[in-house]
């Protein structure tokens, strides 16, 4: 068999096998890029656990602010309430 058949019929077999890798590689990423993403449960249901856990941040925040609230309402009634009980005022 003359030696440029072996060499072309090499190449051409070459040329056919990466021409259908890269055709496969194609169409698979294509499909995986096409598919819409969709986060997985655990995800989401992680996600409504911590919106939960920010809205009892924000009610416990809002209840410490109304208790400081007190607390300095509370002070300045004594303070007042001690300023008048004083001798010479």
């Amino acid at each position: 068999m003359d030696p440029d058949v072996i060499t072309f019929a090499a190449v051409s077999t070459v040329i056919v096998g990466l021409v259908g890798s890269l055709s496969l590689i194609g169409v698979v990423t294509w499909r995986f890029v096409r598919r819409p993403y969709a986060p997985p449960a655990s995800l989401r249901r992680d996600d409504d656990r911590l919106e939960r856990l920010q809205q009892s941040v924000d009610a416990i925040a809002i209840e410490v602010e109304r208790i400081a609230e007190a607390q300095r309402f509370s002070t300045r009634l004594l303070a007042e309430r001690h300023e008048k009980s004083l001798p010479g005022s």
